[in-house]
């Protein structure tokens, strides 16, 4: 009898669960096609997003690109395929692209009935361009191509006519992240089997994979005799789907390199190799903290040679160098004249991870190591040693006296000019480092209350208070502090010297509140997320200033 009672109860709760429709997604947008244009013209094109009804406009963050509303639809749904759990929305827009556009990605959101959506970007060139379909038998370049891989496994192919010693460059760049796009040249030279068949010449998937370097493909091919070619573009593993939109440039010539040093993301990025050790360091570092005033650091040079020729430094600071030729180790001696508190920090100038590798190394006069800035601990799942190359290390030194530093590469088997150092040594500074925010925008509706969430990085020991506040809200929106239920994280087992390479991390959360009667904004309100230091009782300069857009999007329904 137990089951026909569990069965009444859900009949008479059912109305009451299935009554309750499911709120829908925030407003998103995926993509954009076609996903850029050339300097003064104008097309029509389509992003491809959720939530999108009731758009009512395109912001871009900067100018000189612009873009009207013509219709929203939902994107048709194709036959024999099952209707999608979130339905897709297309807008239909038209962009005029000013004749004195800066070149380059154009970041732009959706203003919706919803509120506004999260950003993506259209790329604006200098370069004629043209669709795939419209993409015949391509002779004269420069050229973009504006494509997309539909479908998985899928691949476009170009037709170029050359001369015999022409140099071409073909590249693709990729608009979404997990699109991973391929180059390859081919030509119909056929086989004893097939005599049209077309045969690879030439492939590049990316110059160089690394964490942080782009995965756009390019390829630089002279060709031998004239004729005809064909360029393939293909996803590298086999993607594909609407969203996989691409650029295929191709120029006369070999173009400079590109540029294989990562950019920071960050307004302060003080652990990795690519910031700045300028003398004027240590007082930024102060800035953000409560250290009385700092010394200026003087700037030395290492020496190849032994212990007779290595030239001696103080503290603070900075050694500048080269590994200018593989297996070269740079060295040079450190007085200390009393134990205290010391950071070391490494910059790469130019080549950097993954290419260049540098390994920093404090020596007592016997020899033995005092600290490195490789941090090593051991992989709980294998077993085995990991060891990883940090741009930063602190440290406590019990001991004055005199220590050698030496500087190489983690290889024997590399090393050029372009494998420049600054290794900065100084005491430590306690000071906020850096700061960062999960939420892209926050879309309120009267009555509701969202969470801007903020990771902030405590360096060096630092234990003063770190302000937060919210500027610019709109009307009838108001912030204030919350404190969301902290994760206990069990501590890293066989974590090695962990406190030497990572800071201290803390998350604050502040809270925008719409009151019950918060008018409607018509277009986003960007406001201001600043972050200070309180030392000593005393309000420091903002360390992190983010700027966030908000909307109140509609009443809630009774």
């Amino acid at each position: 009898m137990a089951w026909r009672w569990l069965a009444l109860a859900l009949l008479g709760t059912a109305p009451e669960l299935w009554g309750q429709a499911k709120k829908p997604p925030e407003p998103r947008v995926f993509s954009v096609f076609p996903p850029g244009g050339r300097q003064g013209g104008r097309f029509q094109a389509a992003i491809r997003g959720v939530s999108l009804e009731g758009a009512r406009a395109v912001e871009f963050a900067g100018r000189g690109v612009q873009a009207s509303v013509i219709r929203v639809e939902p994107e048709p749904v194709p036959a024999g395929e099952p209707p999608p759990a979130t339905p897709v929305d297309v807008v239909q827009v038209e962009v005029t692209v000013a004749p004195e556009s800066t070149l380059g990605a154009h970041s732009f959101r959706v203003v919706t009935a919803r509120g506004v959506t999260n950003s993506i970007a259209l790329r604006v060139v200098a370069e004629q361009v043209i669709g795939e379909d419209a993409a015949g038998e391509l002779s004269r370049f420069p050229m973009v191509v504006n494509g997309r891989i539909g479908r998985k496994g899928e691949t476009d192919d170009f037709w170029v006519k050359v001369r015999e010693g022409q140099t071409l460059t073909m590249e693709a760049a990729a608009f979404d992240k997990s699109f991973d796009p391929s180059v390859m040249l081919l030509e119909p030279s056929g086989s004893w089997f097939d005599p049209k068949r077309l045969n690879r010449i030439a492939f590049n998937d990316e110059p160089l994979y690394y964490p942080e370097l782009s995965t756009d493909a390019r390829l630089t091919h002279r060709f031998e005799k004239a004729g005809r070619y064909c360029v393939r573009v293909s996803a590298f593993s086999g993607q594909g789907g609407p969203d996989y939109a691409y650029q295929l440039r191709i120029v006369e010539g070999a173009p400079p390199p590109p540029d294989l040093h990562p950019k920071s993301k960050e307004e302060w990025e003080e652990r990795r190799f690519t910031r700045r050790l300028s003398p004027d360091w240590p007082a930024r570092v102060a800035a953000r903290g409560a250290a009385p005033k700092v010394e200026t650091p003087e700037v030395y040079r290492a020496a190849t040679g032994g212990d007779g020729s290595t030239p001696v430094m103080k503290i603070p600071g900075i050694v500048e160098g080269a590994i200018a030729r593989p297996g070269e180790t740079h060295a040079i001696r450190l007085t200390v004249d009393k134990p205290q508190d010391l950071a070391i920090e490494v910059e790469t100038a130019e080549a950097t991870l993954p290419r260049f590798n540098p390994v920093v190394r404090l020596l007592e006069a016997g020899g033995r190591e005092v600290v490195t800035n490789v941090y090593t601990k051991l992989n709980n799942c294998g077993g085995y040693m990991m060891k990883m190359i940090q741009a930063k290390t602190t440290f406590s030194l019990q001991a004055a006296g005199e220590y050698k530093l030496e500087i190489r590469d983690i290889t024997t088997g590399r090393g050029g000019p372009d494998f420049a150092y600054r290794v900065l040594v100084r005491p430590q500074i306690p000071h906020a480092g850096k700061v960062e925010m999960t939420e892209d925008r926050v879309n309120l509706e009267p009555g509701q209350t969202k969470p801007l969430t903020l990771s902030l990085e405590r360096e060096e020991e630092f234990a003063g208070f770190i302000a937060v506040s919210a500027e610019g809200l709109p009307a009838g929106v108001s912030a204030m502090t919350g404190a969301e239920n902290p994760v206990e994280k069990p501590p890293l087992m066989n974590g090695g010297k962990v406190e030497r390479y990572i800071s201290r991390p803390q998350t604050s959360v502040l809270l925008l509140v719409a009151s019950p009667d918060a008018p409607p904004t018509e277009m986003p309100v960007t406001i201001r997320v600043v972050a200070r230091p309180v030392v000593d009782g005393r309000l420091m300069d903002p360390v992190s200033v983010r700027q966030v857009p908000v909307m109140v999007a509609g009443r809630r329904p009774s």
